[in-house]
């Protein structure tokens, strides 16, 4: 078929470019994580994975990047120490049921709910504002106005202007909530194997709870992810404590640390294989997994190329292909 000649007609369909704007993304910095997103974090036990999930928090924190944390988890209290800076009510804080994660996606519904009716009700005051300007305006408001308003309680029995405030929201930063699921010590267990909702999580967590209308690059609350687990796939016949294969094939950052055995890591370059080059991953690998805590973090939707690769989070490892590709202003 080598040098066979070809015949080209343009066409006039399939011209219209979509609309791209809504992302369903959180604004982050240029360095942290992109949100929401589902991170697995995998390594043996004791090897850091609450101290680095943590230490992503903490700088989550002081981004101001989530207005609320969930957790699942059976190890809560023993592993209090590293999630106190989070601020955690009780009441967002799961044992690993089989609708632990319904619970957590029914409080987020809950909040989408809680912000529809904030942006109603600002509306309606600023509707209110606009119509009472003067004593003429409210003199000619038509009856349905004039009762919502009475309603409201934004004009008094007689339509005199009362004292009621603008509507505020409940949190410092006026946004639809953003928001971080830890699930650590939970694929182990019997409760969460097959739950729908883990099924839901891993396709749809950048779209759980959408909006009535957009705010900015959002149409939905969505909820960033966090896996903690000891086994990457777990083993042979169906046994329970890997990854499911759902969560795996949605992930949008693996974490991971040194693994007596090797299968995992072979695991891992198998599932990847399509997409990053093996022998970038095993030199990445090489060079950020020495000691026995060292973590290597692969970014599968970076900003940049050169943001791939990250040992123990704060340092990138760059190839020379990399490089020639970067797309960052400096």
């Amino acid at each position: 078929m080598e040098g066979m000649k070809v015949t080209t007609k343009k066409i006039k369909e399939f011209k219209k470019v979509p609309d791209t704007s809504i992302t369903n993304e959180y604004a982050t910095s240029e360095n942290s994580l992109r949100a929401p997103g589902l991170t697995l974090v995998i390594g043996t036990r004791n090897t850091g994975k609450s101290y680095t999930t943590a230490k992503i928090l903490h700088q989550a924190k002081d981004d101001k990047l989530y207005d609320r944390f969930y957790m699942i988890t059976p190890t809560y209290d023993s592993n209090r120490r590293y999630w106190d800076f989070l601020d955690i009510d009780e009441e967002d804080v799961h044992y690993p049921t089989h609708d632990a994660i319904d619970k957590v996606i029914a409080s987020l519904e809950e909040e989408r709910d809680e912000w529809t009716e904030f942006v109603m009700s600002k509306k309606l005051y600023e509707d209110f504002k606009s119509k009472t300007k003067n004593a003429k305006n409210i003199h000619n408001m038509d009856l349905l106005d004039l009762n919502t308003f009475i309603d409201l309680g934004f004009l008094d029995e007689e339509g005199n202007p009362t004292d009621v405030p603008a509507p505020k929201w409940k949190r410092d930063i006026e946004r639809p909530c953003q928001s971080c699921l830890v699930c650590d010590d939970v694929l182990g267990s019997s409760a969460l194997k097959n739950a729908p909702g883990l099924t839901k999580l891993a396709i749809q967590n950048r779209h759980i709870a959408p909006l009535q209308e957009p705010f900015g690059a959002r149409a939905a609350l969505g909820v960033s992810c966090y896996f903690l687990s000891q086994c990457y796939k777990g083993g042979g016949g169906g046994n329970t404590g890997g990854i499911p294969r759902g969560l795996r094939e949605n992930a949008t950052n693996l974490i991971f640390f040194r693994n007596k055995s090797e299968n995992v890591f072979k695991a891992i370059i198998e599932e990847l294989g399509g997409a990053l080059a093996e022998e970038e991953i095993k030199a990445a690998y090489k060079y950020c997994v020495v000691e026995k805590h060292d973590n290597m973090m692969i970014d599968l939707f970076p900003r940049c190329e050169t943001k791939r690769y990250r040992k123990n989070l704060n340092e990138f490892v760059i190839f020379p292909e990399a490089l020639k590709a970067c797309k960052c202003k400096k």
